[in-house]
């Protein structure tokens, strides 16, 4: 169950707070001394606050602070740490309302703050502040002008190391308090996440962090994981966890760990409306969302070995497992869009299939390359030339591209991916003209995913046995542009023409390849005939080569291409030129370059 991993994996958080704690911005502090007097002063001689906000935290610093999420029309205070409403009585706007209501605050922090002396007599800092507050000294505290009354505030006494908030006495009030709020009236019972008995929580004491989860409007909020709070929404009109027991333990533990989760870039994946999040069981090196976007090809073989080993170890003796969430957020709430929860293996072996199926030659350098996913997304957007260098627009993608991908990576061989992908990446090669290795990859692996059969034949390099019209075409549109090239490019520069018949053709030859190819190879022979002149051999071994390929269509071109066979033609054209370039490389006898 999902609220059960999250809450077994707290032991491999590093630095994960206190149980009812959570890290929060605070930007004022209040120095008192043992007796509970103010210690710091203003230009005036007041007492003051002092300002924790600086240079590199202009909103004052990040502490582990109590926190609990709170809601209604008397929201209670929370220990020590609060803002100016509850610490100092400021209230939130001008009127004897606001005023009468920031007084109530005050007063049930200071109940509060009696609480946890109550509990510690021994403990000189509890002493120390709660006198601050019994003798008023917080009522001539000076409140800056710019001061919000939202703003957090905590207390430090003189001659104290740390704050008083995170020592020992305050964590174990603090517990306290939040099983006393969050679970008086559902009492003792089996808890439905870790199945066993304990103290049952009416609400989850804890929220999401405002921001850990994109917002589609751009307005985060805090947001609760389960939150049934009209009659509308449960079972019988209960509402809240009457019909869904969770315990202390999975209820508190949970949310902290997804909050830790969220706020690590080794463990999160944001889009522009979702964010998903990974985790082990047990503690690996497996990084699989690392190694999805930096597919180096030293850590990609490194988890080929890893699987290999699991594949050895007997059935029964896989115990790791592998957990994704995705979740988007509906104003105060948590959306669950995706779940996975998979044994180790089979993980490892989702993620070397995906490098396995788009796996794909480079035309430059001839080697088999894999592709980041987040190029892969980028190249479902428009794109841009820079000189010779052809960049993607980070942000002309579509919205489901990122998530798509994703999940493609994660759910492993037999997971058709939408067709949205491929409609929208054959639409974009033919808006653009260009095929680079990054979508020549991701369309290897959609043509794999829509049709499994493709793996034994859409092979990382050019499969010379696959004789498929639509990819046959794809090749002798290659060897056409081609031969355009050799036959009008600068013999000094070696550049080609401006306008090459892919910049003119290419995106009605995908679709449509009878009507283009028989006019391009009529268009072809002028330009045999003279490169005959120039380079016998060259125009003989091109010549040969489109001879040979078009008598692989004894029908001729097809007259129109459905979505697989576009995809078919845009693979058979970019591996015909990454073989060719190989061949020229390799020198081997198919080369169409000088003989020197």
């Amino acid at each position: 169950m999902l609220l059960k991993a999250l809450a077994d994996h707290a032991p491999h958080v590093d630095g994960l707070p206190p149980a009812g704690y959570r890290t929060r911005t605070v930007r004022w502090a209040i120095l008192i001394d043992a007796h509970g007097a103010p210690l710091s002063r203003g230009a005036d001689g007041r007492p003051a606050l002092d300002d924790l906000a600086g240079p590199d935290h202009r909103n004052g610093i990040a502490l582990e602070a109590p926190y609990v999420y709170r809601s209604g029309a008397k929201p209670p205070p929370l220990l020590l740490v609060d803002t100016l409403q509850y610490v100092l009585a400021v209230p939130k706007e001008p009127g004897d309302k606001a005023e009468r209501e920031a007084a109530r605050r005050n007063s049930a922090y200071i109940d509060l703050l009696r609480e946890w002396a109550a509990a510690t007599p021994a403990d000189p800092t509890a002493t120390a502040v709660l006198a601050f507050f019994t003798s008023d000294h917080h009522r001539r505290i000076a409140v800056p002008a710019h001061a919000k009354p939202t703003d957090n505030v905590a207390l430090r006494v003189h001659g104290h190391e740390g704050w008083p908030h995170l020592g020992e006495a305050a964590q174990r009030c603090w517990s306290r308090t939040v099983a006393a709020r969050k679970s008086g009236r559902t009492g003792t019972g089996l808890c439905l996440s870790c199945g066993t008995v304990g103290t049952l929580l009416d609400t989850l004491p804890q929220s999401v962090k405002s921001g850990a989860i994109p917002a589609g409007n751009g307005r985060a909020r805090d947001a609760q994981l389960v939150s049934v709070n009209t009659t509308a929404q449960g079972r019988g009109g209960r509402i809240q966890l009457a019909d869904i027991p969770v315990c202390d333990h999975c209820g508190t533990q949970s949310t902290a760990v997804l909050n830790a989760l969220l706020a690590d870039p080794e463990h999160r994946h944001r889009t522009d409306d979702a964010v998903t999040v990974w985790w082990l069981k047990e503690p690996a090196s497996f990084s699989p969302l690392r190694l999805l976007e930096q597919p180096r090809p030293d850590q990609v073989a490194a988890l080929y070995r890893e699987l290999d080993r699991a594949r050895a170890r007997p059935a029964d003796a896989e115990t790791n497992r592998f957990y994704a969430l995705t979740l988007s957020a509906n104003q105060s709430r948590v959306v669950v869009r995706e779940w996975l929860d998979i044994p180790l293996e089979r993980s490892i072996a989702h993620i070397t299939a995906w490098f396995e199926d788009h796996r794909m030659q480079d035309v430059r350098t001839g080697e088999l390359r894999y592709a980041p996913r987040w190029l892969m997304e980028y190249s479902l957007g428009r794109g841009t030339t820079d000189g010779d260098t052809w960049r993607y627009l980070g942000g002309s993608q579509p919205v489901y591209a990122g998530p798509d991908l994703l999940h493609c990576a994660l759910r492993g061989p037999t997971h058709r991916p939408p067709e949205r992908l491929l409609q929208r990446l054959l639409q974009r090669i033919r808006a653009d003209g260009h095929i680079d290795h990054t979508r020549a990859a991701l369309l290897r692996l959609l043509l794999i995913r829509r049709n499994p059969a493709e793996r034994t034949r859409l092979m990382p390099r050019l499969n010379v046995d696959d004789a498929r019209p639509a990819l046959v075409c794809g090749r002798i549109f290659a060897v056409l542009e081609e031969i355009q090239y050799y036959a009008l490019r600068d013999p000094t520069t070696k550049k080609g023409p401006n306008t090459t018949i892919t910049d003119r053709y290419f995106k009605q030859a995908a679709v449509a390849p009878l009507s283009q190819l028989v006019r391009l190879r009529m268009n072809a022979n002028g330009h045999l005939k003279r490169l005959r002149r120039d380079n016998g051999g060259a125009a003989t071994a091109l010549s040969d080569r489109l001879h040979e390929l078009f008598d692989l269509l004894p029908d001729g071109p097809p007259a129109v291409l459905d979505l697989h066979g576009q995809g078919l033609f845009v693979v058979g054209y970019h591996q015909q030129r990454a073989h060719s370039r190989e061949a020229q490389r390799g020198n081997r006898p198919d080369s169409t370059e000088e003989n020197e």
